[in-house]
């Protein structure tokens, strides 16, 4: 093999490992661009939270229900006890009986006042455990959108990188078949021109930039040399095919 052919081999096989390093970076953009579930995650835990507080209200209201309806049984126990003892004939002092009458009537106020107070509980009650029922259906939704999501992502993530193992060792098998210092050099303008160290000659343009190649760097390039483009200093390929 001549030496022209050689160094057109070398910069066909610059444009090899090029080539892998497109779908390298395609891949790596596909991988940074997947949806981890951060906002439905925190949807998620808003949608608990939420849940959460409203089960407390519940909780608490149900608790205030309770009392409520302990101290009316208590007020009416007393009621039924300040009655009997005033209708029972067991007390016949009249200022006692006065004191009596009176003790009855403001347990009788007492007790329409906890019956209000319980109605009003017995609304809000309701509306609690109709908001409870809602946020429990939403937040179990959410959670299975979630769960369904990040079976997705971790799926999309393996094949992903498993595409990126496999462009990995291609680019390695590619690249010890170039020279190093050739190599060193795509590397250097690559890192310094967005990750493409190479462009190819589209009709007479710099793949890159869109500069005008001059001819002269066509026919060097044609007899194996390594020139780059005025404007944008990446590599210069010419595809005959």
């Amino acid at each position: 093999m001549s030496a022209e052919s050689d160094a057109r081999a070398a910069l066909d096989g610059l444009w090899a490992v090029l080539q892998v390093d497109v779908r390298l970076s395609d891949a790596r953009a596909r991988l940074a661009a997947l949806d981890d579930g951060t906002a439905l995650r925190a949807a998620t835990e808003e949608s608990r939270a939420a849940a959460a507080a409203t089960a407390l209200r519940l909780r608490q209201a149900l608790a205030t229900l309770r009392d409520q309806e302990l101290q009316l049984q208590t007020t009416e126990a007393k009621q039924k006890k300040a009655r009997d003892d005033l209708y029972g004939g067991r007390i016949s002092n009249p200022k006692e009986l006065t004191a009596l009458e009176e003790e009855i009537g403001a347990f009788a106020r007492a007790r329409d006042h906890l019956e209000d107070q319980i109605l009003g509980l017995f609304d809000q009650v309701e509306a609690l455990r109709r908001e409870d029922a809602e946020a429990r259906t939403s937040l179990a939704s959410l959670e299975q959108r979630l769960a369904a999501h990040l079976a997705e992502f971790e799926a999309a993530r393996g094949r992903i990188a498993g595409e990126i193992t496999a462009f990995l060792a291609e680019r390695a098998n590619r690249a010890a078949a170039v020279e190093p210092r050739l190599l060193r050099k795509y590397e250097g303008i690559a890192s310094q021109e967005g990750g493409v160290g190479m462009v190819a000659i589209l009709g007479g343009f710099c793949g890159g930039c869109r500069n005008t190649v001059p001819p002269q760097f066509v026919s060097r390039i044609r007899d194996g040399q390594v020139m780059t483009c005025e404007r944008c200093h990446r590599i210069l390929y010419l595809d005959d095919a």
